[in-house]
């Protein structure tokens, strides 16, 4: 919707109509009655300024950038939904991009650049930041871990205190091993280090299971390799909830029970059988901090929020 289907309209012109909508109607003296039946005929007409228009006048495009490592990923579709709701309440959109195989290419990022963002969210944990480069005269959140020389606003889950919260559930059922099952992804190498480092604390034995496929593939092999070890003792820790059920998967199909514990609470974490123990994400509060730091005033650095544990039927 267009100013001059507004002035074809009302029968007025696009100059009248221009200085309504910019604030500078009663600077010209345009009659209130006027400025009333064009604000009116713009909201009943669905009228949105547009964004180029208004960095063109120094204006913010009320626009912010998402970046999403990987479409594909459950957890981070539910990241997208809360900034979606948040930009809907606070009169901003979204231009929404990724990366396919989460390595950034020039043609992935163009369209940032071409509605002129405020600010830029980052979906994803990362150790190599090299592209964010070409935004440092934005305001950059990332949800999830990155690395220390990355100028951005880094709001993530506290690692350690999560991996304290598991071995603390699974060493209340007598449980002295775990075997940990991740890809080779950095936010599962940092997972790893953390409950490596928990279980330095308790004594708990971690062994390290790095599959080269991810998600639900990674689960259902790696699981098929462990049960041919030895198995007493020892509980699952997986690295998403998607890996926690490709190795229930292999354990129904083995007709063996262990406790396999997953990472995100996905909502398919809940439904799926048996229902799986995991670390919640507080997504709400991850996705406030990060709209609020491209909008508002923010100070590089990182930010750790607490998961909660949720015991399931799986562990």
């Amino acid at each position: 919707m267009s100013q001059k289907q507004i002035a074809e309209r009302l029968g007025v012109s696009i100059a009248l109509v221009s200085r309504v909508l910019s604030g500078k109607a009663r600077e010209v003296g345009i009659a209130a009655a006027t400025i009333e039946r064009v604000v009116n005929a713009a909201q009943e007409m669905g009228y949105v300024p547009s964004a180029a228009a208004l960095t063109l006048k120094g204006k913010a495009s009320m626009t912010v950038g998402v970046v999403v490592y990987d479409f594909r990923d459950p957890f981070f579709g539910t990241i997208i939904e809360q900034l979606q709701a948040l930009a809907h309440d606070q009169g901003y959109s979204l231009v929404l991009v990724g990366f396919k195989g989460r390595h950034p290419e020039p043609s992935d990022l163009a369209p940032l650049r071409k509605h002129a963002i405020d600010g830029l969210i980052v979906i994803g944990t990362a150790d190599r930041s090299e592209w964010l480069d070409g935004f440092d005269d934005l305001p950059v959140a990332r949800i999830g871990h990155g690395s220390g020389g990355e100028q951005s606003v880094r709001i993530a889950i506290d690692e350690l205190d999560a991996a304290r919260q598991l071995l603390a559930h699974l060493s209340s059922q007598g449980l002295a091993r775990c075997a940990f099952i991740g890809s080779n992804l950095y936010s599962h190498a940092l997972r790893f280090h953390a409950l490596q480092h928990a279980g330095e604390e308790r004594g708990i034995e971690i062994q390290n299971h790095v599959w080269v496929s991810d998600g639900f593939d990674a689960g259902l092999r790696a699981s098929q390799n462990i049960l041919t070890g030895r198995l007493d003792g020892l509980a699952l820790v997986c690295a998403t909830d998607v890996i926690a059920m490709g190795a229930l998967h292999a354990l129904h199909d083995a007709g063996r029970k262990m406790a396999v514990t997953g990472f995100d609470d996905i909502p398919a974490a809940a439904q799926f059988i048996p229902p799986i123990t995991t670390v919640r994400q507080p997504i709400e509060l991850l996705a406030k901090q990060a709209f609020g730091s491209v909008v508002g005033p923010n100070e590089p650095g990182e930010h750790l929020l607490k998961g909660r544990l949720i015991v399931r039927y799986s562990a």
